[in-house]
C-alpha cells in the first residue's frame, strides 16, 4: 500500500486530527495530525503506526469517561 494514493478519513480531534489510512486487505494506519499548527510545516502527522485492534474500544471508553465528566 502506497501511504499516498491509498484512502483515507480525516476525523477532527479539539486542535488535532486523526487521519485514518485503510486499503482493503492490508493493515489500517492512523495518524495524529496538529491540522491547527500556525505554519503549514507544523501540520504534518505528530506521530502515526498501525491500528491495533482493541483501539475502537479504547476510544469508546475515552469518550464515555469524557461524556462522564461533562465535557
Amino acid at each position: 500500500m502506497k501511504a499516498s494514493t491509498a484512502p483515507r478519513a480525516r476525523f477532527p480531534l479539539a486542535h488535532l486530527a486523526v487521519e485514518v489510512v485503510y486499503e482493503q486487505g492490508n493493515t489500517p494506519f492512523f495518524a495524529l495530525v496538529a491540522c491547527e499548527a500556525i505554519r503549514p510545516a507544523d501540520r504534518k502527522p505528530i506521530f502515526s503506526g498501525p491500528v491495533p485492534s482493541d483501539m475502537p474500544a479504547q476510544l469508546r471508553a475515552l469518550a464515555d469517561h469524557l461524556e462522564g465528566v461533562g465535557a
